[in-house]
């Protein structure tokens, strides 16, 4: 999708149009998913934020000054709505560990069984090798790699420079080793987002507006 057909579908969805704004969640979605999972680390949680920041966007629409700034925006309202929830985990974290009860350690089960449990350590294993990157290093490198976006788009949504991105990445690939990356690639692909995530995102909006029509009806 090229800039100007970004803000023409920006503009639209600034005047209601939520077919528009549906192309809008499908190209940025993935984006704003791994902007929530890095702050939240828990893939139902991250789901639920992505979904509510494209519906707070929607309804905001009206605040955002130049339509060409709606990527930063859209990850800043991504990421507020994150640290938020997270700061709402916390705050019960205490009383849920409180009231768990260990489980029983299940038997060592079929072959396929220890199979599942080696594959979930090692997909641990990795997903703590990138989460040792910086921030400046890991969102270019997820961006790119896990999300296939293209540099200028993902510099765009950083908020930084295409040349500064590309430094970035570099930096980032010498810091893993190219198996290390591959595999990464591979663990992360179970955090997509479902295909009807979109579908899911526009019936909110929908929903958010038809509820501001019935409170300005009721003044």
């Amino acid at each position: 999708m090229r800039r100007e057909e970004e803000i023409d579908l920006v503009r639209k969805a600034k005047e209601g149009d939520t077919v528009a704004f549906a192309e809008i969640i499908r190209r940025y979605q993935n984006l704003v998913f791994a902007t929530a999972f890095h702050i939240l680390k828990d893939q139902a949680l991250a789901e639920d934020v992505a979904q509510e920041a494209f519906v707070t966007a929607f309804r905001s629409l009206q605040d955002l000054r130049t339509e060409s700034s709606f990527p930063p925006w859209l990850r800043k309202i991504a990421r507020n709505l994150a640290l938020a929830s997270r700061r709402e985990q916390r705050r019960f974290g205490a009383l849920e560990e409180a009231g768990t009860l260990l489980s029983p350690p299940s038997d060592a089960g079929t072959e396929a069984e220890r199979e599942r449990r080696e594959a979930d350590a090692f997909g641990e294993d990795v997903r703590r090798i990138v989460s040792s990157l910086s921030d400046t290093l890991r969102f270019p490198m997820l961006l790119c790699h896990i999300d296939d976006l293209s540099t200028r788009d993902a510099a765009r949504f950083l908020g930084i420079t295409e040349g500064a991105l590309r430094k970035r990445l570099h930096d980032g690939k010498k810091k893993l080793q190219e198996r290390v990356v591959r595999m990464a690639e591979k663990s992360f692909q179970v955090y997509r987002l479902p295909p009807d995530f979109a579908k899911r995102c526009i019936c909110g909006c929908r929903r958010s507006v038809a509820a501001g029509k019935r409170t300005d009806e009721r003044r």
